[in-house]
Protein backbone atom coordinates (compact mmCIF):
# COMPACT_ATOMS: atom_id res chain seq x y z
CA UNK A 1 0.00 0.00 0.00
CA UNK A 2 2.82 2.33 1.07
CA UNK A 3 4.62 1.45 -2.38
CA UNK A 4 1.77 2.87 -4.33
CA UNK A 5 1.33 5.97 -2.62
CA UNK A 6 4.79 6.86 -2.93
CA UNK A 7 4.55 5.91 -6.51
CA UNK A 8 1.72 8.23 -7.17
CA UNK A 9 3.30 11.02 -5.23
CA UNK A 10 6.00 10.59 -7.58
CA UNK A 11 4.62 10.65 -10.76
CA UNK A 12 2.91 13.67 -9.65
CA UNK A 13 6.09 15.76 -9.09
CA UNK A 14 7.09 18.45 -10.98
CA UNK A 15 10.81 20.43 -12.00
CA UNK A 16 9.61 23.33 -10.00
CA UNK A 17 8.95 21.01 -7.53
CA UNK A 18 12.24 20.07 -6.83
CA UNK A 19 13.69 23.51 -7.17
CA UNK A 20 11.48 24.76 -4.37
CA UNK A 21 12.19 22.11 -1.91
CA UNK A 22 15.55 22.97 -2.52
CA UNK A 23 15.28 26.57 -1.83
CA UNK A 24 13.24 25.48 0.91
CA UNK A 25 16.66 23.50 1.99
CA UNK A 26 18.98 26.50 1.09
CA UNK A 27 20.24 24.94 -2.03
CA UNK A 28 20.25 26.74 -5.09
CA UNK A 29 19.79 24.56 -7.93
CA UNK A 30 20.20 25.33 -11.68
CA UNK A 31 17.93 24.40 -14.47
CA UNK A 32 20.53 21.78 -15.20
CA UNK A 33 20.51 20.51 -11.53
CA UNK A 34 16.69 19.98 -11.91
CA UNK A 35 16.74 18.50 -15.08
CA UNK A 36 19.31 16.13 -13.29
CA UNK A 37 17.47 15.28 -10.26
CA UNK A 38 14.01 15.17 -12.13
CA UNK A 39 15.60 12.17 -14.35
CA UNK A 40 16.95 10.08 -11.14
CA UNK A 41 13.74 10.66 -9.22
CA UNK A 42 11.78 9.49 -11.87
CA UNK A 43 13.53 6.91 -13.28
CA UNK A 44 15.12 5.40 -9.96
CA UNK A 45 12.67 5.94 -7.40
CA UNK A 46 12.82 2.36 -6.33
CA UNK A 47 16.23 1.75 -6.09
CA UNK A 48 16.70 5.14 -4.30
CA UNK A 49 14.16 3.95 -1.19
CA UNK A 50 14.59 0.02 -1.96
CA UNK A 51 17.76 -1.23 -3.53
CA UNK A 52 21.43 0.55 -3.74
CA UNK A 53 20.84 4.06 -3.22
CA UNK A 54 24.67 4.79 -2.85
CA UNK A 55 24.97 3.01 -6.27
CA UNK A 56 22.72 5.82 -7.34
CA UNK A 57 24.23 8.60 -5.43
CA UNK A 58 28.68 7.76 -7.28
CA UNK A 59 27.01 8.08 -10.69
CA UNK A 60 24.94 11.61 -9.45
CA UNK A 61 28.35 13.03 -7.92
CA UNK A 62 29.75 13.35 -11.25
CA UNK A 63 26.97 15.36 -12.60
CA UNK A 64 26.14 17.83 -9.49
CA UNK A 65 28.46 20.18 -8.12
CA UNK A 66 30.28 18.77 -4.85
CA UNK A 67 28.58 21.34 -2.31
CA UNK A 68 25.20 21.52 -3.84
CA UNK A 69 25.60 17.24 -4.04
CA UNK A 70 26.48 16.73 -0.16
CA UNK A 71 23.63 18.54 0.84
CA UNK A 72 21.38 16.50 -1.16
CA UNK A 73 22.89 13.56 0.19
CA UNK A 74 22.38 14.89 3.66
CA UNK A 75 18.85 15.54 2.66
CA UNK A 76 18.44 12.30 1.41
CA UNK A 77 20.16 10.72 4.30
CA UNK A 78 18.07 12.45 7.43
CA UNK A 79 14.16 11.67 5.33
CA UNK A 80 15.50 8.06 4.67
CA UNK A 81 15.91 7.72 8.58
CA UNK A 82 13.39 9.71 9.75
CA UNK A 83 10.80 7.57 7.24
CA UNK A 84 12.28 4.16 6.35
CA UNK A 85 10.07 2.17 9.01
CA UNK A 86 7.38 3.70 6.72
CA UNK A 87 8.41 2.62 3.20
Amino acid sequence: MNKLLIENYIKNIKKNDIYEFGLKNNIELNEKDVDILYHYLMNNWQDLLYGNYRELFSELEVHIDKDKFLKIKDLFNFYFNKYQNLL
